[in-house]
């Protein structure tokens, strides 16, 4: 049997790609397709990750894993539940996808990438690997939105470009030679597939098709009957991302050391405020950003795209000289508070 898959990275809408194929499995079986069962509690296959991580995770710690002999043994069932489902299927399903942008999100080491591999290899005769690699200075402002969402932390937006930048970089996979290259020596350029994302590039200009495009091996799919899901992790808008910065040190994700249950409890009503006006940086942060990356950029541009003509992301002259980050007026300050209040008034209202 073959796999697709698909590694990220982070925010190039793996979620939108992970619950559209969880959630229309007969649309998938009708063309030889199966979205993977892995042990995972919802459509990202993160447990891929924590089963050959060379630590535990924290997160892994909510599966009961403490020990590396605990995530030995969970290892081990993750490769039987995948035995187990393709034992399941029909004959006329040749192709199994699985999905996590934490294999390039939280996976550096090459043991943990070997380790996948042999997990992997186990049971599938022939594996594809499916990266999509986002503009830098694009990314960073999606990861600095997702930062503000989850209460990760309250640092201006220009401050969290330095750490972006630096050596504790939160975003260590946007330096795609020093990342990719590993992927490259254990698994051979020849089984990776490297897309851009941009809808420029996207087929369609679209991203489900781009990547279903790629799993059925034309540049022609067939989406009919075919329905997204819903839920795609949508960004917020720059003044809610400002408020709940400011809010920060009063509802943060860690409290005492340990998650905030408070937080945990607001973060639903908080991904439901409004996503517009769109976050936007300064054009000069943004050169900044592609300058630092050239070196990685360029390894990409000769290993996978020799014969591109001009850099492997191309220059945006149209970009505006001035950003929004980090401004919110006190009616927005007013208006996006009752809007999150409303939110919650609504939810609980409908549980007295």
């Amino acid at each position: 049997m073959k796999l697709i898959c698909h590694i990220g990275t982070p925010k190039t809408a793996s979620t939108l790609i992970q619950n559209s194929l969880d959630v229309t499995p007969e649309w998938l079986a009708e063309r030889g397709l199966a979205y993977g069962k892995v042990l995972a509690p919802d459509a990202n296959h993160i447990t891929l990750f924590y089963a050959c991580a060379n630590t535990v995770h924290d997160f892994a710690r909510d599966y009961g894993l403490h020990s590396m002999e605990e995530l030995e043994a969970f290892r081990q069932k993750v490769s039987d539940r995948i035995a187990w489902h393709k034992d399941q299927l029909p004959d006329t399903i040749d192709t199994m996808i699985m999905s996590s942008e934490n294999l390039t999100g939280n996976m550096h080491h090459p043991g943990e990438i070997d380790r996948l591999k042999t997990l992997l290899e186990h049971h599938f005769d022939d594996i594809k690997i499916v990266i999509y690699v986002r503009r830098q200075d694009d990314a960073i402002l999606s990861m600095y939105g997702e930062f503000m969402r989850r209460g990760f932390s309250d640092d201006l937006f220009r401050d969290f470009v330095d750490v972006c930048l630096g050596p504790d970089s939160p975003t260590p996979y946007l330096y795609y030679r020093r990342e990719l290259a590993k992927w490259v020596d254990i698994w051979g350029a020849d089984n990776i597939i490297v897309r851009r994302f941009s809808t420029v590039d996207f087929i369609d200009g679209d991203i489900l098709a781009d990547f279903l495009g790629i799993v059925l091996d034309t540049w022609e799919p067939n989406l009919d009957g075919f329905l997204p899901s819903r839920e795609d992790n949508r960004g917020l808008s720059a003044p809610m991302l400002e408020l709940l910065r400011r809010l920060h040190p009063r509802i943060a994700f860690m409290q005492d050391g340990k998650p905030n249950p408070q937080r945990t409890l607001l973060t639903p009503y908080i991904s439901q405020m409004p996503t517009h006006p769109r976050p936007v940086m300064a054009a000069g942060t943004a050169r900044h950003i592609m300058r630092h990356f050239e070196p990685a950029n360029a390894w990409l541009k000769d290993t996978f795209f020799p014969d591109l003509k001009g850099p492997f992301f191309p220059e945006r002259p149209d970009h505006p000289e001035h950003g929004n980050l980090g401004q919110i007026s006190e009616q927005e300050i007013l208006d996006l508070t009752s809007e999150l209040l409303s939110k919650i008034w609504i939810v609980n209202s409908n549980d007295l």
